[in-house]
């Protein structure tokens, strides 16, 4: 399955999926028809990329076709670390359960580009958090099915998952929230400002896995081959996505954004300047893209967004912007919602 789309998620997800379908009575040919995928295809190929539309319609088909909003949450007992080939080995060889965890950021494009993925800690606790990328739409229950699924990772390894202490959610609270405690077996918190696995963080440095450090390293190798070609896409592109993210947390870079792939900043540079680009020009087409997007789909205040994308004041942000469209923020967003843009 080759796939050009920017933002895309390893297909090694949607096999997950069709084993807990599988498991729960629901047959998933047809659900993955529904979604415009090959169940077969990527049973091929579950370390190919599907287009991060096709599989926000996938789970759509799959909360209709079992009834169940919490359906990402049986998911995690079906993705074994096997199906995510080096990755999973990865995991799986690590010292300890907290070097397992900590190395999932590194390598966050690699399970899906269009969230990011980074640790937060506390003197006791280590807080796995993904946040989707404004503009890319992720399923909630993609979510609910990635916390699930690094419980259990951690359950394999270690013979137990009371190192889950709570967990914090997005979406919207439902009228039955007994799934998700009995899931997790701890608090769970919804309407969060993040999405956030809480761990015990001793626990985590405590618990040994008996890796090979050698065979920890020859995963660790395959990974970063693996990410090398996992995507056609160009340097520009690779730049583009590492902007998108970088905007989430902060002020972007070109160090950060050649950390991201493993470049030094000069290599990256080249590369960008083959391309006929540089990442000033990128940064400043994100922004362009972004402001777009919270002006047509959010109620943030205008300094807000300034505020969002990085600029030091509004009067800078809005003479940028009456540059990119002819017109001032606050003109534009009454343009596009006007009845005749409706």
């Amino acid at each position: 399955m080759q796939v050009t789309a920017k933002y895309t998620t390893i297909a090694a997800w949607a096999s997950a999926v069709a084993r807990a379908l599988r498991a729960s009575g629901v047959d998933p040919g047809s659900v993955f028809e529904d979604a415009g995928l090959s169940l077969t295809e990527i049973e091929r190929a579950p370390d190919s990329r599907i287009p991060i539309e096709k599989m926000t319609l996938f789970w759509e088909a799959v909360e209709s076709a079992t009834q169940s909003p919490a359906f990402g949450l049986a998911v995690g007992r079906y993705a074994y670390p096997m199906h995510f080939r080096s990755l999973g080995l990865l995991m799986m060889t690590s010292e300890t359960l907290a070097r397992a965890f900590e190395r999932l950021p590194d390598y966050y494009a690699l399970v899906s580009n269009s969230a990011s993925i980074k640790l937060q800690r506390t003197p006791q606790l280590i807080g796995f958090t993904i946040t989707p990328l404004n503009g890319v739409e992720i399923s909630e229950m993609a979510i609910d099915a990635f916390f699930a699924t690094l419980m259990h990772h951690g359950d394999l390894m270690i013979g137990h998952s009371n190192f889950i202490k709570t967990v914090e959610l997005i979406r919207e609270s439902p009228k039955d929230e007994s799934p998700w405690q009995t899931c997790f077996n701890c608090p769970v918190s919804f309407e969060q400002q993040v999405n956030c696995l809480w761990m015990d963080r001793s626990m985590l440095e405590k618990a040994t896995t008996m890796a090979d450090p050698k065979l920890a390293m020859k995963n660790e190798h395959a990974v970063r081959q693996y990410l090398e070609k996992m995507q056609a896409l160009s340097w520009h592109e690779k730049t583009s996505q590492a902007v998108h993210a970088m905007l989430v947390d902060g002020e972007p870079c070109l160090v950060k954004a050649a950390q991201i792939y493993n470049l030094s900043e000069r290599t990256l540079s080249r590369y960008l300047k083959c391309e006929g680009t540089n990442f000033r020009t990128i940064l400043q087409e994100k922004r362009k893209e972004l402001a777009h997007y919270y002006l047509v789909n959010s109620e943030l205040s205008i300094t807000h967004i300034a505020d969002k994308l990085g600029y030091t004041s509004l009067s800078n942000f809005t003479r940028v912007f009456h540059l990119w469209y002819g017109l001032s923020p606050s003109l534009y967003r009454l343009q596009t919602h006007s009845p005749a843009n409706l």
